[in-house]
């Protein structure tokens, strides 16, 4: 490789500049930072030496620079990792239909899905292994809302007549506690 100079007009000097300071990926901040040493004439090995990395990167770095800018150095992989089980459509679509049915059908006493009750049906007989909080944001990217039913009063006067008692008692039940209460 012939030790090439690399230059840049003062506009795509300050958008290098401007990219290094706005990037927060690692990566493309150490590509662009091999860029701006290029450009003060730095050669590859060195370059190569500074960055801890072999000088055939810097090179590539370089290269992909000079033909695409700065789209050129900028990371391409957007979400690394292991691809995502439980949120994929085919399970989205699983968790649907589940929910529209009630718990009673899958064996459950209740008769209305909590998001630990769902995650606990997942976990255990789908084999997903979720936790109730990732249970929640699939429940909640798929736009249902998870409201407790508001219970209804079959008779008001029934209502009143155990709340009669129940405030009775606690009138009584204080007095008991004052009369009987051991002094310390």
């Amino acid at each position: 490789m012939k030790a090439e100079h690399l230059e840049l007009s003062k506009l795509k000097k300050a958008e290098l500049y401007d990219f290094m300071k706005g990037t927060r990926n690692k990566e493309e901040y150490r590509r662009a930072s091999a860029i701006k040493q290029k450009l003060e004439g730095i050669p590859y090995r060195s370059i190569a030496r500074n960055l801890d990395v072999n000088y055939r990167n810097v090179y590539n770095w370089i290269q992909e620079y000079k033909e695409y800018g700065l789209d050129g150095i900028r990371s391409k992989r957007k979400n690394a990792g292991r691809t995502p089980k439980i949120s994929s459509d085919k399970n989205k679509d699983r968790i649907k239909e589940i929910i529209s049915k009630s718990p009673t059908t899958f064996g459950y006493l209740k008769n209305t899905w909590s998001i630990r009750l769902l995650a606990t049906y997942l976990t255990t007989t789908l084999g997903m292994n979720v936790s109730p909080m990732q249970t929640w944001r699939i429940v909640h990217d798929l736009g249902i809302v998870c409201k407790r039913p508001k219970l209804v009063l079959e008779h008001a006067e029934d209502y009143e007549k155990k709340k009669k008692i129940v405030d009775n008692y606690k009138k009584v039940s204080a007095a008991l506690l004052k009369k009987n209460s051991p002094r310390i």
